[in-house]
């Protein structure tokens, strides 16, 4: 805590930041003793609670917590009169809710989450103190939202009035620098086999910055600035820049790979690639001129027809690398198309359409278990408490109560609480120490609120420093709110020096009682916690094997690139699982391949359909095993299936790209040397491209270190076909 406090440099933003939150929580409590609230603490400690540098995420905040507050003030007048009498009753139901309260907030990873926690432990908050006087519990609901609502609101006008920093301008900067690092990795990705630890760090960098995008985009609705409606657009262009990632990869492996193989990379390919690359770079474009985008996809069109004549591994790497290099532009294309027309105010509908997220299934991770064993650690957490206060009678119990629902709630997004809430603790004896000085020692002597803000401005404005930084956050908050609320500021001086004392340790007593349970029933190590996501990755990848429909395409591939965000704080703390993580990648493009096979699958029959249904029930097979046995290797079997479907599916490639054959058994066309009075038949290209392009795809992921060996039966055959050759093939997958 010290090291991180003494290596804090504040700039002149933080400054203004603690100045203004100053300035807003004794606005609230001059208006609550104004109008003598029943607590005008509640309503400067919302301030701090609340407090951020940026405007629209203080709004959302904001909104959130009085839609809370007024439903856990709901519940508790509805609960405390009707229940009084039954106090082992009454503890269970109010532990139920603020456990479900959480468990709901868990599942929700949007600003909305802080509805649902508020909603619980409000209730705790405004219940247990009622329960020795329960007539009086509508009147603190009342009092409670009144507070709350003053506090917000001060802090509202204050953010927005005095040197407000707005968070359309902040979002703005951190999708061009965004944009900027999707540029460097495509440089990087170009060069071929390149510094692989450049590269991962690299990705590493997009996948943060699309995580963060994510983070702010939420927010940009609850304030009034140039991206204010633009919440759609925003979110279409965080699931382009999250395709852009496995895309890349994909084009790095392709050009090692073909950099890898007896010819290596081709002139043409290597200035096409230079060509796109500098498109790519090129910051004066204009996003809405189609003509070089038209070029660039005819330039690998024709490039393709150059490699669809003789069939051999080196010539379908670079057939696989031209679709990729169409997804790719786009991918980046629509990229360039939703920001500017963000900026100007014109989004182009169809590009939203096609990138917004569909379907009622979530594309971000959540773990349904660990909301579940949160919301049980809230319940028996406060619900041990409650029964310590009834058998024992203690005063300050309601107290104790309190803070074990919001002990439990506050800090359930970590994957082990236990260290915070210990923290809490210490920091709760600092506040009792900075209490007991300016209750005893400062406040009798103070007349007036001009000389109490005074006496207060050194201390909260240092603590108002430390809100903003990540790493003093979680000391600076408890210090600020603590020592506010144990001082219990009202229009009269009132100092009871063993009331002060008992309100202390009350609530140690629910943070430690918090830290008990939670140690037991709650806490994860990081390296647990990679596990659960990296096998939740797993079964998400059996489930595409296994059945047609599972989610919409961006959702899947936007979940599991979710999931590497989630991970990488983690890394720290877990290096073991670095080269796991490195692995996650590959795991997308499995995903995308998978679900391009699923789609092609339907238009199949004969032996290739039944030799892809094999392949992939064993794929699903190995990632439900993997679940279990962490380490699993990928079966032999499932590169010798692999490579046997892909020698059917080449065996007929000709000149024209695939169009010219017969009907056989594998479901697709026979070499026109193989027919045996077969009537011929013609079956769409791009159909058949896209199957080869899959299987090559699952291939280089499956075995990146070998070639596949077809023998005699994988050779050039375009000397025994008659089709024309200068029909050219239709043009190669775009951007499915």
């Amino acid at each position: 805590m010290l090291k991180n406090i003494l290596a804090s440099r504040p700039n002149l933003g933080d400054w203004i930041f603690s100045a203004k939150t100053f300035v807003a929580g004794m606005l609230a409590l001059f208006i609550a003793l104004a109008f003598d609230l029943d607590r005008p603490v509640w309503a400067m400690a919302t301030v701090y609670i609340i407090a951020n540098p940026l405007t629209g995420v203080l709004a959302s905040k904001a909104v959130y917590r009085v839609v809370g507050t007024m439903i856990g003030a709901v519940f508790a007048v509805a609960l405390v009169p009707n229940l009084v009498d039954a106090p082992v009753l009454l503890s269970l139901a109010m532990a139920g809710w603020v456990g479900l309260c959480l468990y709901l907030s868990r599942l929700d990873r949007t600003p909305r989450s802080y509805l649902f926690m508020l909603a619980g432990y409000t209730a705790a908050i405004i219940g247990f103190p009622c329960v020795t006087d329960p007539g009086t519990v509508f009147d603190v609901a009342v009092a409670r939202v009144q507070e709350i609502s003053l506090g917000i609101i001060c802090a509202t006008v204050v953010s927005h009035v005095v040197f407000p920093r707005h968070l359309g301008p902040v979002l703005a900067a951190r999708i061009d620098r965004a944009l900027q690092d999707v540029r460097d990795l495509a440089a990087l990705s170009f060069a071929g086999d390149s510094d692989d630890e450049k590269l991962h760090g690299d990705r590493i960098k997009l996948i943060a910055d699309i995580g963060e995008i994510h983070g702010l985009a939420v927010h940009v609705g609850y304030e009034r600035s140039s991206l204010n409606g633009m919440t759609r657009p925003l979110q279409a262009l965080q699931n382009a820049m999250a395709a852009l990632l496995p895309s890349l990869y994909s084009l790095h492996d392709r050009i090692n790979a073909l950099a890898a193989t007896g010819p290596g990379i081709p002139e043409n390919v290597a200035t096409l690639l230079q060509c796109i690359d500098g498109w790519m770079q090129d910051g004066d474009a204009d996003p809405f001129d189609r003509n070089r985008i038209n070029q660039l996809h005819s330039d690998i069109a024709a490039l393709a027809r150059q490699y669809e004549v003789n069939r051999n591994w080196h010539d379908l790497l670079v057939i696989n690398l031209c679709v990729r290099l169409h997804r790719l532009i786009g991918f980046y294309d629509d990229c360039q198309l939703l920001w500017a027309g963000i900026r100007e105010g014109r989004v182009p509908n169809t590009v939203v359409d096609r990138w917004r997220d569909r379907g009622d299934k979530p594309s971000l991770h959540v773990d349904y278990g660990l909301a579940l064993r949160s919301g049980l650690t809230a319940t028996i957490a406060t619900l041990v408490v409650c029964l310590i206060w009834v058998e024992t009678g203690w005063p300050n119990g309601a107290s104790a109560a309190m803070m074990a629902a919001v002990a439990t709630s506050i800090l359930s997004f970590l994957d082990d609480p236990v260290p915070a809430q210990k923290g809490f603790i210490t920091y709760t004896l600092f506040s009792v120490v900075v209490t007991l000085f300016y209750g005893y020692a400062v406040l009798p002597a103070i007349d007036g609120f001009p000389l109490l803000a005074a006496v207060f401005a050194p201390y909260l404005l240092l603590i108002g420093l430390l809100i903003p930084s990540p790493k003093t956050f979680i000391f600076a908050l408890p210090m600020a709110v603590n020592t506010v609320m144990l001082l219990n500021i009202s229009t009269r001086y009132s100092g009871n020096f063993a009331s002060s004392i008992d309100g202390a340790v009350a609530m140690v007593a629910g943070f430690a009682v918090a830290a008990v349970v939670t140690a037991m029933m709650r806490s994860m190590t990081p390296d647990h916690s990679i596990r659960r996501l990296l096998q939740a990755n797993w079964r998400d990848l059996a489930n595409l094997a296994r059945f047609d429909r599972v989610a919409p395409r961006m959702t899947v591939l936007r979940r599991l690139l979710d999931r590497q965000g989630l991970i990488l704080p983690k890394l720290a703390l877990a290096p073991d699982h670095r080269t796991r993580l490195m692995r996650a990648m590959p795991e997308v493009s499995i995903a995308a391949n998978l679900l391009d096979l699923r789609r092609v699958r339907k238009g199949l029959n004969g032996t290739i359909a039944t030799g892809l249904d094999r392949f992939l029930a064993v794929m699903a097979t190995h990632f439900d095993l993997r679940t279990r046995d962490f380490d699993r290797p990928p079966d032999a079997e499932l590169l010798s299936m692999l490579d046997e479907i892909l020698m059917l599916a080449t065996a007929n490639f000709g000149p024209q790209g695939l169009s010219c054959g017969v009907g056989d058994a594998t479901g697709l066309v026979a070499p026109r040397d193989m027919q045996i009075g077969a009537k011929p038949v013609v079956m769409d290209p791009v159909f058949k491209r896209r199957l080869v392009v899959s299987l090559v795809a699952m291939r280089r992921v499956l075995a990146r270190d070998s070639e596949p060996d077809f023998g005699r039966r994988f050779q050039c055959i375009a000397q025994s076909l008659s089709c024309a050759n200068d029909l050219a093939p239709a043009s190669l997958e775009g951007r499915a």
